[in-house]
């Protein structure tokens, strides 16, 4: 009897140590789960390093904890607008504003999901309407807080995009107004400009921009391109160098610099930035092809030049000065009648091509 009490004893004290130790885990894994807040910041640094699906995760983490966490849903629907999830997008921010209406990023935020239906709609017309509808919302977050400037930075791309200029370049200005700098803006405003006409105002706007902000690739690109159409080839040179080297991985960058090389005589650092161009875009850019070729055939490799230069033509076949360089390059290799071929092709697309038709008749 004594025998059996002390096992029953036993028995019970491993079974209250268990229960002890199973609520000391509970405990601790609750003392362990991440707080909404952390939840928050996670997702905001996710979302700043363009990791969006784990971003995601992140706010609906929030989102399961406090599922009226503004905040979160504010989050959770930018998010969705860099995955293109434009309904969920939309539906989230709308839940936000009824939860917080005077949260004005939550209707820029509305209003850039609004913008984003149209830029991504195949039918631009008929998807005139959401650009309406994102300049009314625009005009609730400016009741809500008529100082927070992306309102008017959002107002301006709207307004860009539906060809007003006038009213786009002051909704900029105004944003600029209360936030001098910002240089998101700079560039922005400096798109306007060039719409217009106004070359020199928006390479005005634009170097203040890189001052503001040289760590942008964005800008820097622009900035070299308006450089580069300016005829300011050194400085243009240098500024698309900074943008290649901030963002090593966009083909554009390359193929603008190595434009630059090829229009100062710098053939074999042009073939160089048009070859890593191509590389990392094989068919997203004809003119990579197009310049490479002319940097070749200038350089006297005319073979290199010839490949090249047809690679183009397949790429984009009614370029008449794709197909005049590539007789060129025929010519250089003694192909006459190949590129007699190439000419009469230049002369279908551009009849008043002078240049075809003297290279034509010296042929003949």
């Amino acid at each position: 009897m004594r025998k059996r009490s002390w096992i029953w004893w036993l028995t019970l004290m491993l079974a209250l140590a268990g229960l002890a130790l199973a609520q000391s885990a509970d405990e601790e894994k609750q003392q362990e789960e991440p707080s909404v807040k952390a939840y928050l910041l996670v997702g905001d640094v996710y979302y700043s390093s363009g990791e969006y699906d784990a971003a995601m995760i992140a706010f609906r983490r929030a989102l399961e904890k406090e599922p009226n966490n503004v905040y979160a849903l504010y989050g959770l629907g930018r998010t969705q607008l860099k995955m293109h999830q434009f309904t969920s997008a939309i539906e989230n921010l709308k839940r936000a504003i009824a939860i917080d209406g005077a949260y004005a990023p939550l209707y820029v935020a509305l209003a850039q999901a609004y913008t984003d239906r149209y830029l991504y709609a195949e039918d631009k017309k008929a998807a005139e309407e959401f650009l309406d509808q994102a300049l009314l919302i625009l005009d609730d977050a400016r009741r809500v807080d008529p100082n927070y400037h992306p309102t008017y930075n959002q107002r301006g791309l709207v307004y860009q995009y539906k060809g007003e200029l006038d009213k786009a370049e002051q909704a900029f200005k105004k944003a600029l107004e209360l936030a001098p700098q910002d240089a998101v803006v700079r560039y922005n405003l400096a798109q306007v400009h060039l719409s217009q006409g106004r070359l020199d105002d928006a390479l005005a706007m634009l170097a203040e921009g890189v001052e503001l902000d040289p760590s942008s690739a964005q800008l820097q690109l622009l900035y070299g391109k308006v450089l580069a159409v300016k005829g300011k080839l050194p400085e243009a040179e240098q500024a698309l160098a900074a943008a290649a080297e901030l963002q090593p991985l966009n083909a554009r960058n390359w193929l603008n610099l190595g434009q630059v090389h090829y229009l100062q005589g710098e053939y074999d650092e042009a073939v160089e930035a048009l070859s890593k161009a191509i590389e990392l875009d094989p068919l997203g850019y004809p003119e990579a092809y197009y310049y490479l070729g002319r940097a070749q055939l200038d350089a006297g490799r005319a073979e290199e030049a010839r490949l090249n230069l047809t690679k183009a033509v397949k790429l984009a076949p009614d370029n008449a000065d794709y197909h005049f360089w590539l007789a060129k390059a025929l010519i250089a290799k003694g192909e006459r009648e190949a590129a007699k071929a190439e000419l009469e092709r230049v002369l279908e697309l551009a009849p008043d091509h002078a240049s075809a038709k003297k290279e034509l008749t010296d042929l003949r």
